[in-house]
């Protein structure tokens, strides 16, 4: 079988997508899977990959002032719209796809996958990183219909977690819902790792990675208040989204170091700088109640291969809590209190067999998102073979 993968996101795009795409597709041979995905006008949008492995197509599509204010080229997409269709329909008749699977978010790549594959009569799944008409900060008109549209065509749907499997079942009882985790392909060198943080600190290091937005901004404000002016803890960020975006966001630059963005490669190598991982995930905010539910961020899984004890600000009845609680893989604080936050990071830093346990038991957890054996089970279900 020899799969054709439709996203928007692919690397050098910035975010969470763009990485799980990735690693997904290092699975693959060349023989085996080809990708399509978007670039601006700019030549600088090849990605540095072995040559042996799968190839990378990208479509021009967008349109944007220096990276910002895309969504003032929406006219621009919309014209490309059907030159995408039968781009999507050459790949799949000139390599001999058998299947096609489309990644949201975002609809527009998706649905082309899908009326490409329509036409062509070839087989279609959809693959959903977030959930999209749940969403309430989506304000297309249309999004109703393209879902629809979307679930209609696709003999699977693909999902990030079992949180959303389980919550889309629930609403739409197609049953085809399936989870797709986020993948790692590597266990990262353990020689680099720099050892537990101790107990005899004077200051700790704290660090978080992503994109700082609505998905966990009150999160992560909440968590800055809380240890601003306190000399035990520090914190630096590592995000691609520009400091002054930041402020303006309403995390305050003065409380924390900004360290710009970072190779996804480099991410292990950057974490043994410090002593905690910090995760946060929206209690509230413009997503909405079930977005919040259901998303799992991308970086949890750098953080549980980090061997350094993570510290997770999130809300309770979220699959990413389920998660956590399952495994006792981090120090959990599921409530909207400061105070209880710095109680959490002294527990951490006042008590050794506690930082071990964490650290063996984000281990464990990890070996669910291992890229191999998260896409055999894929290529066992397209083969229909058996369920993931």
């Amino acid at each position: 079988m020899k799969i054709l993968l439709v996203s928007y996101s692919i690397l050098p795009k910035s975010g969470g997508s763009s990485v799980i795409v990735e690693n997904l597709a290092m699975n693959f041979t060349k023989d085996k899977m080809i990708v399509l995905g978007s670039r601006g006008p700019s030549n600088n949008y090849l990605y540095d990959r072995p040559a042996d492995g799968v190839v990378f197509k990208y479509f021009f599509s967008e349109l944007s002032f220096f990276g910002r204010g895309a969504r003032f080229f929406d006219w621009f997409r919309k014209i490309r719209f059907r030159t995408l269709i039968n781009k999507i329909k050459n790949i799949i008749s000139q390599e001999k796809i058998d299947h096609v699977i489309g990644v949201y978010p975002d609809p527009f790549y998706s649905l082309a996958a899908s009326i490409a594959s329509a036409e062509l009569k070839v087989s279609f799944s959809s693959y959903f990183h977030n959930t999209y008409t749940e969403n309430v900060a989506i304000t297309n008109p249309s999004a109703h219909r393209i879902q629809k549209q979307i679930f209609d065509s696709s003999e699977n749907i693909f999902v990030m977690s079992k949180g959303m499997e389980a919550f889309y079942e629930q609403k739409y009882k197609l049953g085809k819902f399936l989870p797709l985790v986020h993948t790692f392909n590597n266990y990262p060198d353990k020689s680099l790792d720099a050892g537990l943080p101790g107990t005899d600190k004077s200051t700790y290091k704290l660090v978080a990675i992503g994109n700082f937005n609505q998905s966990n901004l009150d999160a992560t404000i909440r968590f800055l208040n809380a240890i601003k002016g306190n000399s035990k803890f520090t914190l630096s960020l590592y995000t691609h989204v520009p400091k002054l975006l930041l402020q303006n966001r309403g995390l305050n630059t003065r409380h924390f170091e900004f360290k710009g963005s970072v190779n996804p490669d480099k991410i292990h190598q950057e974490l043994q700088q410090y002593d905690i991982c910090i995760l946060t995930h929206g209690f509230e905010g413009g997503y909405g109640e079930v977005e919040y539910q259901t998303i799992f961020p991308t970086r949890t899984i750098p953080f549980l291969l980090s061997g350094k004890p993570i510290l997770a600000h999130s809300p309770k009845g979220s699959f990413l809590n389920s998660f956590i609680k399952e495994f006792n893989c981090a120090e959990l604080i599921d409530v909207a209190d400061e105070g209880e936050i710095v109680t959490g990071l002294n527990r951490i830093t006042n008590d050794l067999n506690y930082q071990k346990q964490l650290i063996e038991n984000a281990a464990k957890a990890a070996e669910n998102f291992y890229g191999p054996s998260v896409v055999e089970k894929l290529k066992q279900t397209l083969e229909g073979k058996v369920g993931i």
